[in-house]
């Protein structure tokens, strides 16, 4: 199980370009200045969440970090220091391990002791790490599961007999030199007499150490046909030669070449086990830039004098989306505050196909289309909402078409921008999924009323084939007139809705 702060079940989602058209990234960079964190905070945003589980998951984090000051700071601290123990353990590892090969065993054994004293820091790390963490969410008051089930796991490896089994191993290794041990190490030969495989089996301190431990080995039968090799502290010294020596014993040089294989092995699998307990945590400093942001977000709501509310999210088949007071805030964004920013409401259930809202320019039409959209944005991220009430169905995907985002044409080529228009929305209908969420601003608003008025009708008509809904504002009066009321709910914006003129 690999920790999240994002997401309580892994899910793969596509990203939604409506970020732009509804100017969230204006919004962003004027609540989180560093691009860093900005485009990480964009980047999920991007990416709504198609589980109520996650989102949920996240609105819990994100309220513990929201009422226990403090405490994104020591998790900052903690889970930073965590994600560069990676690196710092790849590059002692380099500077253990030189350029060059080196065809004499002695030296190759005490690269490969080297190698294993790096390795044999890191359990211990980890563990330290464990118990750093546990300390400080101890510290607060969590009711996130999230966070709960990362104190509840820290604890439980705190105590776990396999874990400080590793550790204490490691421990062997990591102050001392191949010259403080006695090493025991079972070797396999195949038919032919190679080598096939090296294991230390035994390993025990010195009392003293050796002036030429590489050569101080003898051979030893096991029974079972394989080979323990022992350092024999009564031999004489390997500068003087040996008489008793027979053709059968294993030189120094083989001596030191078998132990460097097993402590290879060993190496190995410290490596792999550290490798496999360290990703557990890993990357959780580049979450938490995500809280990070969102922590940016609601201060700047609330400095502007709006409301945040968490908004309560629905299975995608509920199909509704309701809000009260919405506030757009992009309005907040270029300056205006409380009062000066006019909230609009909106209900819109299962049985509506969607909305079709009308007026003359500079109505608030936008507006109205730009806090809706948002507001659906940062609930799928797991957001408040600068609403006074949210309650949303899961969108499929959010989808955008802004006639003014588009690319500009030369004046008077009209029938280019329609076709470019044309085919923009036709790329939104081929990617929709069930349950989508289309904002539509103004389209077709560059061609003569009646083709346009044919166009779009003929647009909406498809949509909900496809189980999307839309909600298009347009100076298009004439689709009024097409649409079923009972089907499509009608919206004028100088009469029915409480927006300011911008």
């Amino acid at each position: 199980m690999k920790f999240s702060l994002l997401y309580k079940t892994r899910e793969e989602t596509k990203p939604s370009d409506a970020l732009y058209d509804l100017s969230v990234d204006r919004v962003v960079a004027v609540f989180c200045s560093d691009r860093r964190r900005a485009d990480y905070f964009m980047d999920v945003l991007s990416r709504p969440s198609q589980s109520v589980t996650n989102v949920v998951y996240r609105q819990q984090i994100l309220t513990d970090l929201r009422a226990c000051p403090g405490l994104f700071e020591d998790l900052q601290l903690v889970f930073t220091r965590y994600d560069k123990i990676k690196s710092d353990w790849h590059e002692l590892r380099l500077s253990a391990s030189p350029s060059g090969v080196s065809v004499n065993s002695d030296a190759l054994l005490e690269r490969t002791f080297a190698s294993l004293k790096v390795t044999a820091m890191f359990p211990g790390t980890i563990m330290s790490f464990y118990s750093s963490l546990f300390d400080t969410l101890g510290k607060y008051n969590l009711t996130s599961e999230g966070l709960l089930s990362m104190r509840n796991y820290c604890a439980e490896m705190r105590e776990n007999h396999s874990l400080n089994e590793i550790v204490r191993i490691a421990e062997l290794f990591q102050y001392k030199t191949s010259l403080d041990y006695t090493f025991g190490v079972t070797l396999e030969y195949d038919a032919t007499l190679r080598l096939r495989s090296s294991e230390l089996c035994e390993i025990s301190q010195r009392a003293v150490k050796p002036n030429a431990f590489a050569r101080l080995f003898t051979r030893k039968k096991e029974d079972d046909g394989s080979t323990e090799i022992t350092p024999d502290m009564d031999a004489p010294d390997a500068t003087a030669p040996d008489e008793k020596t027979s053709e059968q014993d294993m030189t120094s040089e083989d001596a030191a070449f078998a132990l460097g294989a097993a402590l290879t092995h060993i190496d190995a699998a410290l490596s792999h086990i550290t490798d496999e307990i360290y990703e557990k945590f890993f990357g959780l400093s580049r979450e938490l830039m995500f809280y990070e942001g969102a922590l940016a977000y609601c201060d700047f709501v609330t400095q502007r004098g709006l409301p945040l509310c968490t908004p309560e999210l629905l299975p995608a088949e509920s199909d509704i989306i309701e809000l009260d007071s919405v506030r757009d805030l992009t309005l907040a964004a270029e300056g205006k505050s409380g009062a000066q920013i006019i909230p609009n409401s909106l209900s819109l259930d299962a049985a509506r196909e969607g909305i079709i809202v009308r007026g003359k320019n500079n109505t608030g039409k936008t507006v109205f289309l730009r806090s809706v959209g948002t507001a659906q944005l940062l609930a799928q991220a797991g957001l408040p909402v600068c609403a006074d009430r949210a309650r949303l169905s899961m969108r499929g995907g959010i989808f955008s078409h802004f006639s003014s985002a588009e690319e500009e044409f030369m004046a008077g080529d009209a029938a280019g921008r329609f076709d470019g228009e044309v085919k923009a929305v036709a790329h939104i209908i081929d990617s929709l999924r069930p349950y989508s969420l289309i904002l539509f601003n103004e389209t077709f608003q560059t061609t003569a009323y009646d083709e346009g008025t044919e166009g779009m009708a003929g647009i909406l008509d498809i949509l909900p084939r496809t189980g999307a809904k839309y909600i298009f504002v347009t100076h298009l009066l004439k689709l009024f007139e097409r649409c079923d009321p009972a089907r499509v709910k009608l919206l004028t914006s100088d009469e029915e809705f409480r927006i300011a003129l911008y």
